[in-house]
Protein backbone atom coordinates (compact mmCIF):
# COMPACT_ATOMS: atom_id res chain seq x y z
CA UNK A 1 0.00 0.00 0.00
CA UNK A 2 1.30 2.99 -1.11
CA UNK A 3 2.17 5.59 2.04
CA UNK A 4 -0.15 8.65 2.23
CA UNK A 5 1.39 11.80 4.02
CA UNK A 6 -1.85 12.70 6.08
CA UNK A 7 -2.71 15.90 8.01
CA UNK A 8 -3.09 16.18 11.71
CA UNK A 9 -5.95 14.28 12.96
CA UNK A 10 -6.41 17.70 15.06
CA UNK A 11 -6.79 19.92 12.18
CA UNK A 12 -8.98 17.24 10.02
CA UNK A 13 -11.39 17.81 13.32
CA UNK A 14 -11.59 22.05 13.08
CA UNK A 15 -12.44 21.50 9.32
CA UNK A 16 -15.43 18.92 9.89
CA UNK A 17 -16.59 21.69 12.44
CA UNK A 18 -16.26 24.44 10.52
CA UNK A 19 -17.84 22.71 7.35
CA UNK A 20 -20.70 21.25 9.52
CA UNK A 21 -21.31 24.81 11.07
CA UNK A 22 -20.49 26.86 7.93
CA UNK A 23 -18.77 29.35 10.62
CA UNK A 24 -15.34 29.30 11.54
CA UNK A 25 -16.20 31.55 15.10
CA UNK A 26 -19.24 28.78 15.61
CA UNK A 27 -16.59 25.46 15.12
CA UNK A 28 -13.92 27.63 17.46
CA UNK A 29 -17.40 27.81 20.28
CA UNK A 30 -17.98 23.93 19.90
CA UNK A 31 -14.10 23.08 19.93
CA UNK A 32 -13.22 25.78 22.94
CA UNK A 33 -10.75 27.54 20.64
CA UNK A 34 -10.15 30.94 19.32
CA UNK A 35 -11.43 32.06 15.74
CA UNK A 36 -8.03 32.58 14.48
CA UNK A 37 -7.26 29.02 15.62
CA UNK A 38 -10.02 27.71 13.17
CA UNK A 39 -8.68 29.74 10.68
CA UNK A 40 -4.95 29.09 11.29
CA UNK A 41 -5.50 25.28 11.17
CA UNK A 42 -7.82 25.32 8.21
CA UNK A 43 -5.03 27.28 6.05
CA UNK A 44 -2.58 24.77 7.35
CA UNK A 45 -4.69 21.93 6.28
CA UNK A 46 -5.66 23.30 2.93
CA UNK A 47 -1.53 23.77 2.12
CA UNK A 48 -1.03 20.30 3.24
CA UNK A 49 -3.72 19.47 0.76
CA UNK A 50 -3.17 22.08 -2.25
CA UNK A 51 -6.43 22.43 -2.61
CA UNK A 52 -9.07 25.06 -1.41
CA UNK A 53 -11.82 23.59 0.95
CA UNK A 54 -13.87 27.05 1.76
CA UNK A 55 -15.65 29.72 0.18
CA UNK A 56 -15.29 32.75 2.09
CA UNK A 57 -18.35 35.13 2.28
CA UNK A 58 -17.64 37.11 4.50
CA UNK A 59 -17.89 35.84 8.48
CA UNK A 60 -19.69 32.36 6.88
CA UNK A 61 -17.87 30.02 5.03
CA UNK A 62 -19.04 27.46 2.51
CA UNK A 63 -17.51 24.07 1.20
CA UNK A 64 -15.87 23.98 -1.70
CA UNK A 65 -17.26 21.19 -3.86
CA UNK A 66 -14.01 18.92 -2.64
CA UNK A 67 -14.26 20.43 0.41
CA UNK A 68 -18.05 19.24 0.91
CA UNK A 69 -16.57 15.45 -0.65
CA UNK A 70 -13.85 15.60 1.62
CA UNK A 71 -15.77 16.73 4.91
CA UNK A 72 -18.34 13.87 4.12
CA UNK A 73 -15.45 10.75 4.45
CA UNK A 74 -13.60 13.11 7.16
CA UNK A 75 -16.61 12.41 9.43
CA UNK A 76 -17.42 8.90 8.71
CA UNK A 77 -13.34 8.48 9.51
CA UNK A 78 -13.63 10.38 12.96
CA UNK A 79 -16.85 8.82 13.61
CA UNK A 80 -15.47 5.57 13.36
CA UNK A 81 -12.18 6.52 15.55
CA UNK A 82 -14.56 8.00 17.87
CA UNK A 83 -16.56 4.41 18.03
CA UNK A 84 -13.39 2.19 18.12
CA UNK A 85 -11.57 4.48 20.84
CA UNK A 86 -14.69 4.30 23.06
CA UNK A 87 -14.95 0.35 23.10
CA UNK A 88 -11.40 0.29 23.72
CA UNK A 89 -10.96 2.63 27.03
CA UNK A 90 -14.50 0.86 27.82
CA UNK A 91 -12.62 -2.18 27.51
CA UNK A 92 -15.49 -3.77 25.23
CA UNK A 93 -14.57 -6.89 22.70
CA UNK A 94 -17.94 -7.05 21.23
CA UNK A 95 -18.91 -4.08 19.44
CA UNK A 96 -22.23 -2.35 19.51
CA UNK A 97 -25.29 -2.47 17.12
CA UNK A 98 -25.24 0.77 15.10
CA UNK A 99 -27.79 1.99 13.78
CA UNK A 100 -28.50 5.22 11.79
CA UNK A 101 -32.14 6.59 11.29
CA UNK A 102 -33.82 9.70 9.83
CA UNK A 103 -33.99 12.57 12.24
CA UNK A 104 -37.91 12.44 12.40
CA UNK A 105 -38.68 9.35 12.41
CA UNK A 106 -35.72 8.42 15.37
CA UNK A 107 -37.20 10.98 17.63
CA UNK A 108 -41.25 10.23 16.41
CA UNK A 109 -41.30 6.33 16.07
CA UNK A 110 -38.07 4.41 17.10
CA UNK A 111 -36.80 5.98 20.67
CA UNK A 112 -40.04 6.02 22.40
CA UNK A 113 -40.06 2.33 20.91
CA UNK A 114 -36.97 0.61 21.00
CA UNK A 115 -36.63 -0.16 24.55
CA UNK A 116 -38.53 -3.07 23.18
CA UNK A 117 -35.90 -4.43 21.34
CA UNK A 118 -33.36 -3.87 24.58
CA UNK A 119 -35.67 -5.87 26.67
CA UNK A 120 -35.25 -8.61 24.17
CA UNK A 121 -31.33 -8.30 23.85
CA UNK A 122 -30.06 -7.03 27.24
CA UNK A 123 -26.53 -7.38 26.44
CA UNK A 124 -26.26 -5.64 23.60
CA UNK A 125 -24.81 -2.60 23.14
CA UNK A 126 -26.86 -0.20 20.77
CA UNK A 127 -25.35 2.86 18.84
CA UNK A 128 -27.97 5.54 17.04
CA UNK A 129 -27.12 7.99 15.00
CA UNK A 130 -29.83 10.14 13.47
CA UNK A 131 -29.24 11.70 10.29
CA UNK A 132 -30.89 13.38 7.10
CA UNK A 133 -28.11 11.97 4.85
CA UNK A 134 -29.52 9.32 2.23
CA UNK A 135 -26.20 6.72 2.88
CA UNK A 136 -25.17 4.46 5.66
CA UNK A 137 -22.56 5.85 7.17
CA UNK A 138 -18.88 4.41 7.82
CA UNK A 139 -19.35 2.11 10.69
CA UNK A 140 -23.37 1.48 10.69
CA UNK A 141 -24.94 -1.69 10.28
CA UNK A 142 -28.45 -0.69 9.58
CA UNK A 143 -30.32 2.40 8.61
CA UNK A 144 -33.94 3.17 8.36
CA UNK A 145 -33.56 6.63 5.87
CA UNK A 146 -35.99 9.06 4.05
CA UNK A 147 -35.83 8.01 0.38
CA UNK A 148 -33.89 5.55 -1.25
CA UNK A 149 -30.17 5.44 -1.75
CA UNK A 150 -28.58 4.33 -4.94
CA UNK A 151 -25.83 3.08 -3.50
CA UNK A 152 -25.20 -0.48 -6.01
CA UNK A 153 -23.25 -1.34 -2.54
CA UNK A 154 -26.68 -1.43 -0.49
CA UNK A 155 -29.24 -3.79 0.62
CA UNK A 156 -32.02 -0.85 -0.22
CA UNK A 157 -36.24 -2.36 0.70
CA UNK A 158 -39.33 0.21 1.23
CA UNK A 159 -40.20 -0.18 5.21
CA UNK A 160 -42.79 2.47 5.50
CA UNK A 161 -45.23 3.95 2.88
CA UNK A 162 -46.68 7.22 4.13
CA UNK A 163 -49.58 9.71 3.21
CA UNK A 164 -49.40 13.24 3.87
CA UNK A 165 -52.56 14.91 5.89
CA UNK A 166 -53.77 18.00 6.36
CA UNK A 167 -53.55 18.49 10.02
CA UNK A 168 -54.02 21.02 12.84
CA UNK A 169 -55.27 20.88 16.67
CA UNK A 170 -58.97 20.52 18.07
CA UNK A 171 -58.15 24.17 19.62
CA UNK A 172 -57.80 25.95 16.34
CA UNK A 173 -60.82 24.45 15.17
CA UNK A 174 -62.60 25.52 18.06
CA UNK A 175 -60.70 29.60 18.55
CA UNK A 176 -59.50 30.02 14.93
CA UNK A 177 -61.38 31.18 11.13
CA UNK A 178 -63.78 28.20 9.36
CA UNK A 179 -61.67 24.97 7.83
CA UNK A 180 -64.45 23.31 6.63
CA UNK A 181 -63.11 23.30 3.11
CA UNK A 182 -59.50 23.35 1.64
CA UNK A 183 -60.23 27.51 0.12
CA UNK A 184 -60.43 28.57 4.21
CA UNK A 185 -56.89 27.86 4.49
CA UNK A 186 -56.09 31.06 2.93
CA UNK A 187 -56.91 32.19 7.01
CA UNK A 188 -54.76 30.15 8.33
CA UNK A 189 -50.99 30.62 8.80
CA UNK A 190 -49.53 27.62 6.41
CA UNK A 191 -46.88 25.20 8.17
CA UNK A 192 -44.90 22.70 6.16
CA UNK A 193 -41.32 21.15 7.00
CA UNK A 194 -38.55 21.27 4.12
CA UNK A 195 -38.62 17.94 3.81
CA UNK A 196 -41.85 17.69 2.59
CA UNK A 197 -44.16 18.07 0.20
CA UNK A 198 -44.65 22.11 -0.02
CA UNK A 199 -47.68 23.32 0.26
CA UNK A 200 -47.89 25.12 -2.94
CA UNK A 201 -47.79 21.73 -4.72
CA UNK A 202 -50.79 20.41 -2.75
CA UNK A 203 -52.96 23.54 -3.33
CA UNK A 204 -52.02 23.52 -6.98
CA UNK A 205 -53.39 19.32 -6.98
CA UNK A 206 -57.01 20.41 -4.90
CA UNK A 207 -57.40 23.05 -7.99
CA UNK A 208 -56.45 25.95 -5.57
CA UNK A 209 -53.09 27.20 -6.62
CA UNK A 210 -54.12 30.46 -7.45
CA UNK A 211 -54.64 30.90 -3.78
CA UNK A 212 -52.72 33.90 -1.43
CA UNK A 213 -51.41 32.07 1.32
CA UNK A 214 -51.50 35.00 3.32
CA UNK A 215 -49.44 33.56 6.15
CA UNK A 216 -46.60 30.66 6.50
CA UNK A 217 -44.00 29.14 8.41
CA UNK A 218 -41.33 26.93 7.29
CA UNK A 219 -39.39 24.59 10.06
CA UNK A 220 -36.36 22.03 9.32
CA UNK A 221 -38.46 18.54 10.74
CA UNK A 222 -41.42 17.35 10.45
CA UNK A 223 -41.15 17.10 14.28
CA UNK A 224 -40.65 20.78 14.61
CA UNK A 225 -44.15 21.09 12.59
CA UNK A 226 -46.05 18.71 14.42
CA UNK A 227 -45.04 20.28 17.44
CA UNK A 228 -45.82 23.34 16.01
CA UNK A 229 -49.31 22.16 15.15
CA UNK A 230 -49.99 20.27 19.26
CA UNK A 231 -49.50 24.53 20.01
CA UNK A 232 -52.43 25.44 17.61
CA UNK A 233 -49.84 27.72 15.73
CA UNK A 234 -51.17 26.62 12.51
CA UNK A 235 -52.03 24.11 9.94
CA UNK A 236 -49.23 20.90 8.56
CA UNK A 237 -49.34 18.82 5.64
CA UNK A 238 -47.99 16.03 7.63
CA UNK A 239 -47.17 12.12 7.88
CA UNK A 240 -50.05 9.95 8.55
CA UNK A 241 -47.17 7.37 10.07
CA UNK A 242 -45.19 10.21 12.17
CA UNK A 243 -48.43 12.05 13.14
CA UNK A 244 -50.22 8.59 14.43
CA UNK A 245 -49.66 8.77 18.03
CA UNK A 246 -51.41 12.30 17.97
CA UNK A 247 -54.07 11.63 15.77
CA UNK A 248 -55.21 8.39 18.15
CA UNK A 249 -55.17 10.84 21.30
CA UNK A 250 -57.14 12.88 19.34
CA UNK A 251 -54.58 15.81 19.48
CA UNK A 252 -54.43 16.85 16.39
CA UNK A 253 -57.35 16.35 13.98
CA UNK A 254 -58.17 15.93 10.15
CA UNK A 255 -60.07 18.92 8.95
CA UNK A 256 -61.51 17.63 5.70
CA UNK A 257 -61.17 14.03 6.07
CA UNK A 258 -58.75 11.52 4.43
CA UNK A 259 -60.52 12.48 0.92
CA UNK A 260 -57.85 15.21 0.49
CA UNK A 261 -54.83 13.22 1.55
CA UNK A 262 -51.83 12.92 -0.65
CA UNK A 263 -51.42 9.43 -1.99
CA UNK A 264 -49.15 6.82 -0.25
CA UNK A 265 -45.77 6.86 -0.75
CA UNK A 266 -42.88 4.65 -0.42
CA UNK A 267 -40.93 7.02 2.53
CA UNK A 268 -38.86 5.19 4.58
CA UNK A 269 -36.62 2.33 3.60
CA UNK A 270 -34.27 -0.17 5.25
CA UNK A 271 -30.65 -0.04 4.31
CA UNK A 272 -27.87 -2.53 4.99
CA UNK A 273 -24.45 -3.33 3.31
CA UNK A 274 -25.45 -5.88 0.30
CA UNK A 275 -21.84 -6.94 -0.20
CA UNK A 276 -21.16 -8.59 3.46
CA UNK A 277 -23.85 -10.80 5.74
CA UNK A 278 -25.64 -8.29 8.80
CA UNK A 279 -24.42 -9.51 11.91
CA UNK A 280 -26.87 -11.05 14.06
CA UNK A 281 -27.83 -8.29 16.17
CA UNK A 282 -28.67 -6.35 12.74
CA UNK A 283 -30.72 -9.56 12.16
CA UNK A 284 -32.19 -9.13 15.33
CA UNK A 285 -32.74 -5.79 15.01
CA UNK A 286 -34.25 -5.88 11.49
CA UNK A 287 -37.16 -8.76 12.96
CA UNK A 288 -38.13 -6.59 15.70
CA UNK A 289 -39.04 -3.59 14.04
CA UNK A 290 -40.87 -5.35 10.63
CA UNK A 291 -42.58 -7.04 14.03
CA UNK A 292 -43.48 -3.37 15.49
CA UNK A 293 -44.83 -2.01 12.34
CA UNK A 294 -46.86 -4.79 11.41
CA UNK A 295 -48.44 -4.94 15.17
CA UNK A 296 -48.71 -0.77 14.46
CA UNK A 297 -52.92 0.22 13.85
Amino acid sequence: MTKVDLPPLNALRVFEAAARLGSFKSAAAELNVTPSAVSHQVGNLEAHLKTELFERHGRRVVPTPAGEAYRHRIREALEQLSAATEDVTAGREDPALEIVAAPSFASKWLMPRIDGFLRQQPKLRVRVEATGERHLRAGANVGILYGAPSSPTLSVRPLIAERLLVLCSPNLLERGPPLREPADLEAHVLIESRNRQQWRNWLHAHGLGDMTIRREMSVGRSTTAIDAALNGLGVILESDFLAADELAAGKLVEPFGLQNAARAEDAYFLVTRGEVPAPDSALAFIQWIEGELREAP
